[in-house]
């Protein structure tokens, strides 16, 4: 019975308040402080407190919490999340946390962090003709970029990741549309992904009807290395010109910005 309550209790807090209430008596409300954009789903547990419509109600003693945002599932101190390999530009990066609280006036403060990779693509301007980009796909030889994992939280500790390689896929296909660029236009499209290193990739436009690649080497040849649960930009300026030689241009979260000179 008591396992039936919690996992109803997951999903019953999907849409947590962030209003505050400051008591400190047993059954009111918990609040919380978050990193969370405000609209943005939220999912958070604890089985130490007791359920009222969609609000967690304080209890006794210590308690745990463990969240998850936008999506997934929570068992204990478990969270499960699906990394999808079909996207759109709506798709955001996952992000957990957890904390131990007493109860108190304070809301309960959730510090986020980011549980998948995010790959964020920018080609153009350049001096080209009108063209149209109608698709885009991230692949990976060798290596997972999308399927389900799981991440064992801790407080201030980096999630225990274990990925489940049977639902994995080296590939992700983003949904643009059919998208009309001038010259001097750009266009920007974003991928999450696996919370882990990802290397060996290839990223493939496609472009007036046709395949493009954008192999991610550096100068030598040899492939990049995107750090895992870190957002990089990739800037391909000329990319969309046929049989131009462009400047590849990679700026990793917290590094400086590197260039490599490829032909496309």
């Amino acid at each position: 019975m008591k396992k039936f309550l919690v996992l109803l209790l997951f999903s019953a807090v999907a849409l947590v308040s962030c209003e505050k209430f400051y008591s400190t008596s047993k059954g009111k409300p918990v609040t919380f402080n978050t990193s969370i954009p405000a609209g943005d789903s939220l999912i958070i547990s604890c089985s130490e407190c007791s359920l009222k419509g969609d609000e967690l109600l304080w209890g006794d003693g210590l308690h745990h919490f463990y969240a998850v945002s936008p999506s997934g599932e929570i068992t204990g101190n478990v969270a499960t999340i699906n990394i999808p390999s079909t996207q759109n530009a709506g798709t955001k990066g996952f992000k957990v946390a957890a904390a131990e609280a007493i109860r108190g006036p304070e809301p309960v403060v959730l510090s986020f962090q980011p549980d998948s990779t995010t790959l964020e693509f920018v080609v153009g301007p350049g001096d080209y003709a009108d063209v149209e980009v109608s698709g885009f796909r991230l692949e990976s030889a060798g290596g997972v970029l999308a399927g389900k994992f799981t991440a064992t939280l801790t407080p201030e500790k980096a999630p225990a990741i274990i990925i489940d390689f049977a639902s994995t896929s080296p590939e992700i296909t983003v949904e643009t549309g059919t998208v009309s660029l001038r010259a001097g236009d750009t266009m920007k499209i974003t991928v999450t992904a696996m919370p882990q290193d990802l290397t060996n990739l290839t990223a493939y436009f496609t472009v007036d009807g046709e395949e493009r690649a954008l192999s991610l080497v550096d100068s030598s040849g040899f492939p990049m290395v995107f750090p895992a649960c870190q957002k990089a930009t990739v800037t391909a300026i000329g990319f969309l010109a046929p049989e131009q030689e462009g400047l590849f241009q990679v700026k990793i979260q917290g590094q400086d910005v590197e260039d490599f000179e490829i032909t496309y």
